[in-house]
């Protein structure tokens, strides 16, 4: 199969998928989560508050601790199984392109429908505390510090949860116990064992870019080690569940 084959094949999934994601009922949620954001963030920088710690903190528990995994397994971990639910992905299990190569375009466009939601709620959670605060160049070095972890989270928990949707069938109880419970709960727990969720790992690399809030005190990996991993990680799964979406029987 040739290389125009193959980019061809990538970019019409790519293009048919993003246009699903980002037009479909997860802008609903989406949109929901923002507003959600808007109030709580809202209410907080209404108060008499050290702008740039409590911003920082809000930024970081209310979105990259919970919003960033929950985001990512809503879009994610019933992407491929609702097409293999709905039979609708026979045409990629009989389309002549590589399967490994057809993940591919699933996986694409659902880490930038990702990073477009959660740029979307973390520019709203800024601006709804802030502009109460105060815009300065700290707050702005805040904002772009956060938006670069949710992008690099958004490619990281997409290739953990697109690769559930084709190893489990009810890949939707696997994205809840994950999302709530090991990185919401054991994630959190002091010790070694947090060290074994995604959170971890995006944490330490903001604790070496944000200079205020709790986790720029966070007990962290170092920078190099996490960046390591969260690449490792992405990598990994990305092959893995290429390979289960290859030797699947979807039809």
């Amino acid at each position: 199969m040739d290389l125009k084959t193959i980019m061809t094949g990538i970019y019409a999934l790519t293009h048919h998928s993003l246009k699903g994601l980002l037009f479909s009922r997860k802008a609903v949620i989406t949109a929901l989560v923002m507003l959600l954001t808007v109030a709580v963030m809202g209410y907080a920088g209404a108060q008499d508050v050290d702008a740039l710690t409590e911003g920082a903190n809000m930024m970081d528990v209310l979105i990259l601790f919970f919003f960033m995994p929950v985001m990512a397994m809503i879009f994610g971990s019933s992407l491929i199984r609702d097409e293999i639910d709905s039979k609708s992905i026979t045409h990629v299990a009989t389309a002549p392109l590589d399967r490994a190569f057809a993940y591919i375009g699933y996986y694409v466009p659902l880490a930038l429908a990702v990073s477009v939601s959660m740029i979307l709620i973390t520019t709203a959670g800024f601006l709804s505390f802030f502009l109460q605060q105060g815009i300065d160049a700290a707050a702005i070095e805040i904002y772009l510090e956060f938006t670069t972890l949710v992008i690099i989270g958004s490619f990281v928990y997409s290739s953990l949860f697109l690769a559930t949707s084709v190893l489990f069938n009810k890949p939707v109880f696997f994205g809840l116990f994950y999302a709530f419970i090991w990185e919401g709960f054991i994630g959190s727990i002091p010790g070694a064992i947090q060290k074994a969720s995604v959170k971890h790992y995006l944490r330490s690399v903001g604790s070496g870019w944000v200079d205020y809030g709790d986790i720029s005190g966070f007990d962290a990996s170092s920078i190099g080690a996490s960046t390591a991993v969260l690449l490792g990680l992405t990598v990994f799964f990305l092959v893995f569940g290429a390979y289960l979406f290859r030797e699947k029987e979807l039809s």
